[in-house]
């Protein structure tokens, strides 16, 4: 069995050099989607979370959408 001496290295500018057939990969762009991943998911959370508070505030308030009130 040969032993396989290809490795992952960065090399130049903070590109991953993956061995084979495979397009380079620049760890500034990952580092990116990475980051507006977890923006996009806090945003997300964020959000349903006002929402729930105001369905919450509006059915206190018996704030009514025509004649039923607004499910919680």
């Amino acid at each position: 069995m040969a032993k396989n001496d290809e490795h992952l290295t960065i090399g130049d500018q903070g590109v991953l050099n993956v061995p084979g057939n495979y397009q380079p990969v620049h760890l500034e762009d990952t580092f990116g989607a990475i980051l507006l991943g977890v923006f996009a998911v806090i945003s997300l959370i964020g959000w349903m979370r006002a929402e729930a508070r105001c369905r919450a505030l509006l059915n206190q308030k018996g704030v009514s959408n025509g004649n039923s009130l607004l499910n919680a």
